[in-house]
């Protein structure tokens, strides 16, 4: 049967084979003391940034998390449950699988060699598959990006942003929204790469990766953290910290200051662990019957910037810098499914619903025994629940690991004109937009440099997702079944009908939304900013019941 299936088809399909729901768990992640807490630093410009993370998968550690599938995975194989598995039990999972040599199976059967898998070196696969259980990465490309979101606004080109620049904001913003939905992402302010002069196309260079491993982000366990803090903040040379040189306090350094001589040596700096900390998060990457996946258990240092006003979104206003703090919703099998099937239709060139080795030639990973581990039953043919199968197994250890992406977003010109970090800036900021980059200046010259505002950093957790067939991160990007945009979003608030018409999931209804009359719409507008808001919608809804105001009906 071939596997090409419609979007609708394919999306319920891959959401009735989810293997990970028995995951769920009724608590928030960190109101669980198994949480695994990792202590961190954040390598600001400025001085450090200290962090303790609590993590969680749906109420578990990590590490739990990841026991608890390996114990699932030695009751679906381990037949006779001898606590070990068999050559023939283990070729029944992909993580085992070998390709079967009839000649090599009689000579090993010959001299009673020992294939069993001990459940040690079970769980030392699953290690080696979903790596380790906290990861951190960064992707400081958004800087660049937004320093073409200064350049639009700074229409005259004169290096600031000025009074008339701020107020003629919301139309430079308008005409960015390509796709006319009322809302601007960060790519549709940011130009789309030059067409190449010449008529002959050089050869394509390697993309530049969006992400890798992280230097802003360090945990303080790591044995070369210490030299780092030294080498980014020593300003005299002399092999020592200052409560200056970390703008901390006094006090602060002298947890760690063992000799009190009002200084971290490297040997005192790898004890920073002892110090306090400017925020306590608790993180659970799975949201568990509506539960938030992030709070904030403690802060000392920093103020709070958005008021609590969204779930799953923190923003810490420090003197030099600000932090904002999300959760990304991810179903990594659902994720990892949709990439791996539309693997399989590009690759399956003869539309027969089955790939040969000749079809996955063009894969380099398919070259490495990976044909073989899909292929379970030898015949040279992989079909789709093969593939299904080959993703469910392999995606289970990424998926007990927790993805820490550090975002460096440069001056923040984007994220703070996106108010509620959706990544994107609604009708209701663009209008608000003249206000919110008067706010950034912070000197007394007349403008907004592109320098000038306090740098902007992110950090965002989501569950792990298997890569497969080496997928880009954009791919992965795409195919996230609930985007950034949705994991930061606020609570659904308003009647039914508010929600329905709010096309573009932005909290406000405007005119171009809206499905009734004009007159309707104006007496809804209670504030005439030609925004209906959810308060607007509710106190409409109770004013339909007393007859003045018609309440909107459900659209067809």
């Amino acid at each position: 049967m071939a596997l090409r299936l419609p979007q609708r088809a394919l999306t319920t399909a891959v959401a009735a084979c989810s293997f990970w729901s028995v995951l769920t768990a009724p608590l928030f992640a960190a109101d669980n003391p198994t949480a695994e807490t990792r202590d961190v630093i954040l390598m600001l410009d400025n001085g450090p940034l200290r962090l303790r993370l609590n993590v969680a998968i749906a109420g578990k550690s990590p590490g739990a998390a990841r026991h608890a599938s390996i114990d699932r995975l030695m009751k679906n194989l381990d037949t006779n449950g001898d606590g070990k598995l068999s050559r023939e039990e283990a070729q029944r999972s992909p993580l085992f699988r070998e390709k079967q040599r009839a000649a090599a199976n009689e000579f090993i059967k010959s001299i009673g060699a020992d294939l069993t898998l001990s459940r040690k070196s079970i769980e030392q696969t699953i290690e080696r598959f979903g790596g380790e259980t906290v990861v951190y990465r960064q992707n400081t490309t958004t800087s660049d990006s937004d320093g073409e979101v200064f350049r639009m606004l700074d229409a005259d080109k004169n290096g600031t942003v000025d009074e008339r620049e701020m107020f003629d904001a919301v139309d430079l913003l308008l005409a960015k929204d390509t796709d006319d939905d009322e809302c601007v992402t960060l790519d549709e302010c940011v130009p789309p790469p030059a067409e190449p002069v010449n008529a002959v196309t050089p050869l394509a260079r390697p993309a530049a990766p969006s992400a890798s491993v992280a230097e802003l982000l360090r945990d303080t366990h790591q044995t070369l953290l210490p030299a780092q803090l030294i080498q980014k903040y020593d300003k005299d040379r002399n092999r020592k910290l200052s409560a200056e040189e970390l703008n901390w306090s006094q006090e602060r350094i002298a947890s760690c200051d063992a000799d009190k001589d009002g200084q971290l040596s490297l040997k005192e700096l790898a004890n920073l662990q002892n110090s306090s900390v400017d925020a306590d998060l608790l993180i659970d990457v799975v949201r568990t019957n509506g539960q938030p996946m992030l709070k904030l258990a403690q802060q000392s240092a920093a103020a709070r910037a958005d008021g609590d006003r969204y779930p799953d979104l923190i923003t810490l206003n420090l003197p030099n810098a600000t932090v904002t703090f999300s959760t990304r919703e991810v179903d990594p099998f659902e994720t990892s499914m949709t990439i791996a099937l539309r693997t399989f239709n590009e690759l399956d060139q003869d539309a027969n619903g089955y790939l040969d080795k000749d079809e996955t030639m063009s894969r380099e990973r398919f070259g490495r025994g990976l044909f073989d581990q899909i292929d379970a039953d030898g015949d040279g043919k992989i079909f789709g629940e093969e593939m299904k199968e080959f993703i469910r197994a392999r995606g289970e250890p990424a998926a007990t690991t927790c993805q820490v992406m550090v975002y460096d977003d440069g001056a923040g010109f984007f994220s703070a004109l996106d108010s509620n970090g959706d990544r994107r800036i609604s009708m209701r900021e663009m209008r608000y937009a003249d206000k919110t980059l008067a706010m950034m200046q912070r000197d007394q010259d007349a403008g907004l440099g592109e320098k000038e505002p306090a740098r902007r950093y992110r950090i965002e957790f989501s569950r792990g997702i298997f890569n497969p067939f080496g997928a880009s991160e954009r791919q992965i990007e795409r195919m996230m079944n609930q985007p950034a945009v949705v994991a930061t979003r606020p609570r659904p608030v308003g009647p039914i009908w508010f929600q329905r018409w709010d096309r573009n999931n932005d909290g406000d209804i405007t005119w171009r939304e809206f499905l009734g009359p004009r007159d309707a719409f104006e007496q809804l507008d209670a504030d005439g900013d030609d925004l209906i808001d959810p308060k607007e919608a509710a106190a409409a809804s109770g004013l339909a019941k007393t007859s003045t105001v018609p309440e909107p009906q459900r659209p067809d």
